[in-house]
This record gives C-alpha cells, structure tokens and sequence, in this order.
C-alpha cells in the first residue's frame, strides 16, 4: 500500500506491483494507472511511504483499492500518524519503507515508479504480512482469508465455492467436532451483510453436508498437517458443484423442508 501527503491532502493507493530493484543503495519500484490523482500527488511532493500490511489489515487493503472523490479524506477512519513531512503512515503495519522518488517512467497506460529508501520501520511483533495472488487477500496459513471471513470485510465475489471449503476446513481443523456452530454462524452473519447482494439464503442441509465431507475428507487425509491446498489436491471431489446431487436429489435439495432443516440424502447414504 502506498500513500503520501501534502499539507491537509493526504492519498493512498493498494498496489498490486510492488518489486525490490537495489540493495546497495535500495531502490524499489511500484506501477500506477495514470492518469490519477496519486501520481499528481506524487509528482507535486516527490515523497511517499510504502507499508507492508498486517494480516489483520484486509480492510485497508480494500478500502484504498476503491476510488475516491478530491474532497474525500481516506485516511479519517484509518488509525496512522504523520510523518515531520507530512506522509501518513498507518498504525501496526508489519513493515513501513519511508522513500524519496529516484525517477519515473510512463509505460503505456502506467507510471513506473523509483524510490529511494532513506527509511525502514518494521514492526516488531510477531505478526504476519497481508498478501495478494489470484485476486485475493492471503497471508502466511489462511489468517488472512479467515479474518475477513470473520469481519465480513471479504469481497462477495471471493465468497466461491473454494471459499466455503476453505472456510469449513479452517474451522474444522481448528474446533474439530464442535466446528459446526462456528461454521452455520460464520455464514448467516456473512450472508447478512451481504443480503443484498444474495439470491438464495442460508441453506441447512447443504451447509451440514458439506461439514460432513470436509471432516470425512480430513480423517482420511494422509497427512494431519496437510495444508488446504494439499487437502483439495488430495480430495478434488470436493470442488465438484454436481458432488451434492450425488447424494440428493436436486426435488430435495429445492424443498423448503431442506432448507430449513437437515436432511438425510434421498440417492445414497453419506460415508
């Protein structure tokens, strides 16, 4: 995340293209779509600080992705303090570089950005980084994915089939046998806030059939430290949409009885 400021003004973007291009002396560099209002900012100030989010920060990372008025302030529900020249630097990032700009280059539709490093600040807990590949916040394990789960700050449209999995498989291999309340809760609190955005709601006997073959799919699991990668590796069934009307059939699974209570399957019985 990159941000820099000037007199009231203060502007931050998430960067997705971020490279370490020299140690002696350190120089990185970042991307940024031009025309913006950040790369004005920049070129005015020639300053900026570059933060290495928390894991717990996924909120950040989505609120300075989203595009901005000039007369708003995006910095006034984020905790950060100001630097002697003016640059915000947000609260419990688990690395902050405090850089001048080296130069500049426009390349097609993007400005590549050069910065000198005169500054590192790294937090000295023992906190993990936010990370980004394949269009989602991740950090190191499944915190970060499960953090905003749990705030409700994960994108709808990261709430996939996968997502569900993984979310189930976290929890199980967290609480094991009494994971079930954490899930169903889990996913009633997320699909409220997100109700505008749903077609179909809460559904009782989907949700308990799949806590049931995620946690048949760990017990027989080859390796109990598996990660969730190597789970779905090992159990690729489970990413089949059609793997529910193996068992039920699609009269069942439509009927409100089955949404709103479990029930057993109608084609064959569950391992």
């Amino acid at each position: 995340m990159i941000d820099g400021g000037k007199g009231y003004l203060k502007r931050g973007i998430t960067c997705s293209s971020f490279t370490s291009v020299s140690i002696n002396p350190p120089i990185i560099s970042f991307c940024m779509k031009i025309p913006s209002r950040m790369h004005n900012l920049l070129q005015e100030t020639k300053q900026f600080a570059v933060h290495v989010l928390n894991q717990n920060q996924v909120k950040y990372g989505l609120h300075f992705s989203k595009p901005v008025q000039d007369d708003i302030n995006q910095f006034h529900l984020v905790p950060h303090e100001l630097t002697p020249q003016g640059i915000p630097v947000i609260c419990g990032a688990a690395g902050v570089l405090h850089c001048m700009a080296h130069s500049v280059h426009n390349v097609g539709d993007h400005a590549v950005w050069y910065g000198s490093v005169t500054q590192t600040n790294v937090h000295q807990s023992d906190i993990h980084p936010l990370l980004y590949f394949k269009r989602s916040f991740r950090s190191v394990g499944d915190e970060a994915f499960m953090n905003a789960f749990e705030e409700r700050t994960l994108p709808f449209e990261d709430w996939t089939h996968e997502a569900h999995l993984r979310m189930a498989w976290n929890y199980i291999m967290k609480y094991g046998e009494q994971a079930e309340p954490y899930i169903k809760n889990g996913i009633q609190r997320y699909n409220e806030q997100n109700k505008h955005l749903i077609s179909t709601g809460y559904h009782e006997t989907v949700t308990k059939f799949y806590i049931h073959m995620v946690t048949y799919a760990i017990n027989i699991s080859s390796n109990p430290d598996i990660t969730f990668e190597e789970f779905l590796t090992e159990h690729p069934y489970l990413t089949d949409r059609n793997l529910l009307f193996e068992y039920y059939t699609k009269e069942c699974i439509s009927s409100k009885h089955a949404a709103n209570e479990f029930m057993e399957p109608d084609i064959q019985q569950l391992p």
